[in-house]
């Protein structure tokens, strides 16, 4: 009896962690391949950053936030939240970051 419930404590423990641990994991994709923006300029905050379907940004996200979307085939907007699909953003010349 008593080996059972050490088991079935041992597996409480586990589940709990295991949930814990998926709590705090922050669901987030980086996407790479966009390299270059339509103009150079810094986007205001929550403003779209790329649209679907196209392979340069429109503008600059600032430093303090991402170009982040829904997922990949979805407009992007600049914004503080880290999770989503991320589009990374590359350095550039005109604003030094």
């Amino acid at each position: 009896m008593i080996k059972v419930q050490y088991v079935t404590f041992v597996c409480t423990i586990m589940l709990v962690t295991m949930f814990r641990t998926a709590s705090l994991t922050k669901r987030s994709y980086s996407d790479q391949s966009v390299k270059g923006y339509i103009t150079e300029r810094t986007c205001w905050w929550n403003e779209v950053c790329k649209e679907e379907f196209q392979t340069l940004f429109r503008c600059k996200c600032p430093s303090w936030s991402y170009c982040r979307s829904p997922g990949k085939y979805y407009n992007a907007v600049c914004s503080m939240t880290e999770t989503g699909y991320i589009w990374d953003q590359p350095n550039s010349e005109w604003r030094g970051q």
